[in-house]
C-alpha cells in the first residue's frame, strides 16, 4: 500500500532553507534567504518568525562523528578536499559463529548484506540544513564561513558500487566501493557503517534463525527489547527479508508493508475474572484468529482445558481456533503434551506457537527434542543480535588520485589510481589495496564454488580454469573448472545520481532466499561452518606484497 505523501514530498528541504511564518496570520512562506524579502501573501504583514526548514526524519547532515567534520575542514584548508579516492566497506570476522569443544581452527560463517535500501534513501537526502550549519558555527574550532558555505552546497557527487541487498558476503570482501571526493567519503562514513553494520547484523541473525525454522511459521516480536525505535523498525524489515512471515511491530508494518500479527498478553488474561472468561471474550471479538496464551495459571491443567472449551465454542459458531501459545516452562515437554491432548480432542488443525527468548540454537535444540511446535515467535535474541551485538564492518581508503605536487613532478598522471595500504601487526588487519571488484564462481549445478577478488581492470572472460588461493595460508588452494563468473557489484550511484533500480521489499526477500540456496548447507550450519573460499587474484596479491615491502623499506629509512 503506498504511503501518504507529506509536505516534504512537495516542498523539499534541499530546495528551500527557511520558512518565514507570518506573526499575524501564521501563513508560511518558503525561501532560501534568512531575511524576509516580501510582505505576507495573505495579510500583507511584514513581521515574520524565521525558522530553518528541514525534515526531522531526514536530518542526516550531522549524522557523523565529529572527527569527520574536523578532517573535512583540515582538508578544505589544504585544498585537498576534492581529491578523488576509493573506499572499501567490508568486515573481517563473521558474527555468531561458534567452535565446538577444543576446536581452534579457522571458522567460516557469512553475513547477509542488509541496509542498502536504507542507505540509498539516506544518501539521496543527504545535505547540511541551516540548523546544522548554525550548530557548527557555535563550535570552538571557529569554522570559516566560506567552509560552511561549501557545506551548504555539499551533496554526494560520487560513484557507488555494492553487492545487492540480501546476498551473502564473506570476510574481507568489499560490500561497497565508493569513488568520490575524499571529504564526501569521510562525511558519510559513520552514517554508512551505522546503517550497514546494524541491518546486516540482524539480517544475518534472522537468516540463521530461518535456516533452522525451515518451513515453520516465524514471527518477529522484538520491539520492546530493541535498542531504540529505529532499530526495532528496521530490524523488523530485516526479519522479513530473512524469511520471517510477519512482525508485531505496527510501525514497521505500515512503513514497509510487512504483514503484522498479534494476539494477547498475560495482562489480558489477568484483567478478566477468570482465564476461561478471558479466552471466551477474546474469541468473541476475534473468532477468525483466536490464539489463547496457555501459561498464565497452569499450562496443562488450566490453560489447555480452557483453550479446548474455547475451541468448542468457536466451532459452534462455525469457526476454528487458529493456535495456542506457550510462553514459559519446558517448551519441548509442554508442546508434546499439548499436541497429544489437542489431537485426542479432534483439534488436529490447531497449531502450537512458542515464544520465550528463542534463537536459532534454542529452536534447533527443541526440534532435536521432538518439540511439537509449528510457529516460532522470536524477539529479544533476534532484534538485539543477543550473542554478537555488533558487526565490525569498516570503511577504509584503498586508492586515490595524484596530488597536485605529484602531478607537477610528473610522478603520476591525472588518470592514475594510486593504491594505498594500511599495515598492521595483525595479518587480518592488513588492507587489500586498490580499486577492486568481486566475482562469484558458480558450478554447472548452480552452487557457489568461491569468490574471486581482483583489480577493477581484470576480467575472467575466456578463462576455463582458476585457482582460488587462501588469502594468508599458501598451503590452501582450490582449483575451479567449468564455472560461471558473476560480478557481484552493481553500480548504485553515478556522479551522485542513483542509477540503480531499487527492488521492492518482496523482491529483496525472494532474492535473499535464492542466493542462500546457492550455498551448500556446510557453509550455513550454526557450529564450525565450512570456510567458504575467497581468493585474491595473482595481480592483486602481488601488488599487496609489493606495497607491504615498500612500506617496510620506507619505515626502515
Amino acid at each position: 500500500m503506498p504511503q501518504a505523501k507529506t509536505i516534504f514530498d512537495y516542498i523539499k528541504p534541499t530546495d528551500y532553507r527557511f520558512v518565514h511564518i507570518c506573526r499575524r496570520c501564521d501563513q508560511p512562506q518558503f525561501s532560501n534567504e534568512r531575511e524576509p524579502a516580501e510582505a505576507c501573501v495573505r495579510c500583507g504583514s511584514d513581521s515574520f518568525h524565521v525558522v530553518p526548514y528541514y525534515n526531522p526524519a531526514q536530518d542526516y547532515g550531522l549524522d557523523v562523528d565529529y572527527y569527520a567534520i574536523t578532517m573535512m575542514y583540515a582538508l578544505w584548508k589544504e585544498g585537498l578536499h576534492k581529491t578523488q579516492v576509493v573506499y572499501d566497506d567490508f568486515y573481517r570476522k563473521a558474527p555468531f559463529v561458534k567452535g565446538v569443544g577444543d576446536f581452534s581452527g579457522e571458522l567460516g560463517g557469512y553475513v547477509a548484506f542488509g541496509g542498502l535500501g536504507h542507505l540509498i534513501e539516506t544518501i539521496n537526502n543527504l545535505h547540511f540544513s541551516e540548523a546544522d550549519l548554525d550548530y557548527l558555527r557555535q563550535q570552538p574550532e571557529g569554522f570559516e564561513e566560506a567552509f560552511l558555505e561549501d557545506l551548504r552546497k555539499l551533496r554526494f557527487s560520487g560513484d557507488m558500487y555494492a553487492v545487492e541487498e540480501g546476498n551473502l558476503v564473506f570476510p574481507n570482501t568489499p560490500l561497497i566501493r565508493l569513488e568520490a571526493p575524499v571529504w564526501e567519503c569521510i562525511w558519510i562514513e559513520a552514517m554508512l557503517l551505522n546503517i550497514i553494520n546494524a541491518e546486516s547484523l540482524v539480517l544475518t541473525k534472522g537468516s540463521r534463525i530461518k535456516t533452522i525454522a525451515g518451513k515453520d511459521g516465524l514471527l518477529e516480536m522484538g520491539k520492546r527489547r530493541a535498542q531504540g525505535r529505529d532499530a526495532s523498525v528496521y530490524g523488523a524489515k530485516m526479519a522479513y527479508i530473512a524469511g520471517f512471515d510477519a512482525t508485531s511491530n505496527v510501525k514497521a508494518g505500515k512503513q514497509f508493508s510487512i504483514p503484522i500479527t498479534g494476539t494477547q498478553a498475560h495482562v489480558y488474561i489477568m484483567f478478566h475474572p477468570s482465564e476461561l472468561e478471558a479466552f471466551l471474550a477474546y474469541a468473541n471479538v476475534f473468532p477468525q484468529k483466536t490464539i489463547p496464551l496457555l501459561d498464565t495459571t497452569d499450562t496443562l491443567n488450566s490453560g489447555l482445558p480452557h483453550a479446548i472449551t474455547t475451541a468448542r465454542k468457536l466451532q459452534e459458531k462455525g469457526f476454528e481456533m487458529t493456535a495456542v501459545r506457550l510462553d514459559s516452562g519446558d517448551l519441548a515437554y509442554l508442546s508434546k503434551k499439548v499436541r497429544k491432548r489437542l489431537d485426542e480432542e479432534g483439534l488436529e488443525h490447531v497449531k502450537i506457537a512458542a515464544t520465550n527468548d528463542l534463537d536459532e540454537y534454542t529452536i534447533a535444540s527443541l526440534k532435536q527434542q521432538g518439540a511439537q511446535i509449528d510457529i516460532w515467535g522470536v524477539g529479544t535474541k533476534f532484534i538485539t543480535a543477543y550473542d554478537n551485538p555488533a558487526l565490525g564492518g569498516v570503511h577504509k581508503i584503498v586508492a586515490r588520485r595524484a596530488l597536485p605536487q605529484e602531478l607537477q613532478a610528473g610522478i603520476y598522471n591525472e588518470d592514475d589510481w594510486i593504491p594505498l595500504i594500511k599495515i598492521s601487526e595483525s595479518i587480518e588487519k592488513i588492507l587489500n589495496p586498490g580499486r577492486k571488484k568481486v566475482y562469484r564462481l558458480f558450478g554447472p549445478d548452480g552452487m557457489a564454488k568461491g569468490d574471486y577478488i581482483c583489480l577493477a581492470h581484470e576480467s575472467l572472460d575466456g578463462q576455463s580454469e582458476i585457482v582460488l588461493k587462501h588469502p594468508t595460508n599458501p598451503l590452501k588452494a582450490k582449483k575451479i573448472r567449468d564455472f560461471e563468473a558473476v560480478e557481484l557489484h552493481k553500480q548504485i550511484f553515478k556522479q551522485g545520481k542513483c542509477v540503480y533500480d531499487v527492488p521492492t521489499l518482496e523482491e529483496v526477500r525472494a532474492y535473499h532466499q535464492r542466493q542462500k540456496n546457492t550455498f551448500w548447507e556446510e557453509y550455513l550450519r550454526l557450529e564450525v561452518p565450512e570456510v567458504y573460499p575467497v581468493s585474491l587474484s595473482d595481480e592483486l596479491r602481488n601488488m599487496k606484497e609489493r606495497l607491504i615491502e615498500e612500506k617496510r623499506q620506507h619505515d626502515d629509512v
